[in-house]
This record gives structure tokens, C-alpha cells and sequence, in this order.
């Protein structure tokens, strides 16, 4: 399965700023923490300094930002997805051709924390 992520101007902006000098990946995430059950969990995005093994790569319509997943939450995804924000906002919305998967996300920086994620 091959999964695509279309990221508008706005939200390409956005995080190309969040990222500034400092190299880094964006990862989408199927957050559970708080949920209760796996199948409630909420998408967020990470910016994070590595890929893990179970990481898979979105195809994106922007070559300097590199999307991913970890692969063992693709089910809880279409395989293709928008971003997408309007200028100024600091949150993103992510969609697809079927739902919406949330309205206010506000990609969080974990470089430089060194957190795991």
C-alpha cells in the first residue's frame, strides 16, 4: 500500500517554518494516549529527528518535507490524504476524499526535547 499526503501552500509554509534550519521529519500519528481503546485514538503530527524501522514514507506533492507513519497505524488512515491550513493559522486540518480526521492540529516539535515519541 502506498500512501500519499497532498499538503497545500499554507500548511507547506507552516511547517517548513516549524522545521526552520534544523533537519527534521514529520510524522503522523494515531494518537491513543488518554482514548481508552486503539480505535479512538486522534492524528497529530510530530516533528521528529528519526525514522524507525516500522516507519513507512508518504508520497507528497512537496519534496522537502518528509511525511511518515508508523506502519502498524496505516489502517487507521486512507491512503490518500490532504493538509492542509489557511495563511496565518498555526494549526492544520487533515482530510481525505472520505472524512475528516481533525480540524486543529498543531504539529509539536520533539527535536530538540529529545522526547520519545
Amino acid at each position: 500500500m502506498t500512501m500519499k499526503i497532498k499538503v497545500n501552500k499554507a500548511a507547506e509554509d507552516l511547517l517548513k517554518k516549524k522545521l526552520g534550519d534544523t533537519p527534521g521529519v514529520i510524522r503522523l500519528v494515531h494518537d491513543t494516549e488518554g482514548c481508552g481503546c486503539v480505535v479512538s485514538g486522534v492524528p497529530a503530527f510530530h516533528i521528529v529527528s528519526d525514522v524507525e524501522i516500522s516507519d513507512i514514507t508518504l508520497e507528497s506533492n512537496v519534496p522537502e518535507l518528509t511525511f511518515i507513519l508508523d506502519g502498524q497505524k496505516a489502517v487507521f488512515f486512507e491512503e490518500e490524504l490532504h493538509l492542509s491550513t489557511d495563511s496565518g493559522d498555526l494549526s492544520l486540518r487533515l482530510s481525505s476524499n472520505g472524512q475528516h480526521y481533525g480540524l486543529y492540529l498543531f504539529p509539536k516539535d520533539y527535536r530538540e526535547q529529545g522526547a520519545q515519541v
